[in-house]
């Protein structure tokens, strides 16, 4: 059962996953949180991207699977950004294995979001990001990050960083609130100008991207959510984790619903 009617079932959404590497063997591997929340709340379903290898053709992600979708989730993971991959992901071909390892960068994830942000951009296609997904979106538009909010300022660090002494479940409940833009496109969405989020990254936007919009900012001014400038449909990112408790948060189920939507539409519109 879904919520937008039998039709919804038939939108297909992306999903990027991760790199990991266990016993030297690399795994692409993703929280099933983001299928639950897009399936049961967005009414979608759901293929998992692969990572990219420096050799892979990026031609295959673009045209033979970007094509077939309706929407792309760029999801959130503990590794961070390497931009040079991001911006580039085809001109670089470093040794992913040590990466994975250290559990620091994961470029194979970085050259798949990059390919998949590029072909979503060029089809007109709704994007949903989510905390690395945000932060994606502004380094892949020309955007920069901010490597420590703890260096950048102490308090920020502390509002915005992972709660180790809590349990999983209780680390992803509200920490701070956020103000949101009362003409942007999150604002029909949240239908309020000020919602509680969650809160687990260490790094956070700097400069934004000139092609994207602020649409939402923590009380010490850190980009929370942003917006694709001049869109064709819902291509937004946000800084908190709406999927872990979307049963019971309204803004998180609201999020999802739209998302949905546009992925729906989308399909719609490829349909006639």
């Amino acid at each position: 059962m879904t919520l937008l009617g039998p039709e919804s079932t038939r939108a297909v959404v992306g999903v990027t996953s991760n790199r990991l590497l266990v016993d030297g063997v690399h795994r692409d591997w993703l929280r099933r949180k983001y299928l639950q929340a897009l399936h049961r709340h967005a009414g979608v379903a759901c293929v998992i991207l692969p990572t990219v290898d420096a050799e892979d053709a990026r031609e295959e992600v673009a045209t033979a699977i970007m094509r077939r979708l309706d929407g792309l989730v760029l999801t959130g993971d503990e590794s961070n950004i390497d931009p040079a991959v991001l911006r580039a992901p085809a001109s670089l071909a470093e040794d992913d294995r040590q990466d994975v390892e250290v559990g620091i960068l994961d470029r194979p994830r970085d050259r798949l979001s990059a390919v998949t942000i590029e072909s979503a951009i060029a089809l007109g296609m709704p994007i949903l990001g989510i905390c690395r997904g945000l932060q994606e979106l502004n380094v892949y538009f020309g955007g920069t990050l901010r490597s420590s909010l703890a260096e950048w300022r102490p308090e920020s660090g502390a509002m915005h960083a992972e709660k180790p002494d809590r349990s999983r479940d209780r680390q992803y409940d509200a920490a701070h609130s956020v103000s949101i833009c009362s003409d942007g496109a999150l604002f029909p969405i949240a239908r309020a100008i000020e919602a509680q989020v969650n809160s687990l990254h260490n790094q956070g936007i700097e400069a934004l991207a000139p092609a994207l919009r602020r649409e939402a900012w923590a009380a010490d001014g850190l980009v929370e959510a942003a917006s694709v400038i001049g869109a064709p449909t819902l291509q937004i990112g946000v800084q908190w984790h709406p999927e872990w408790h979307v049963s019971t948060d309204l803004l998180s189920k609201q999020l999802f619903k739209a998302f949905g939507e546009a992925c729906v539409g989308y399909y719609r519109t490829k349909k006639n």
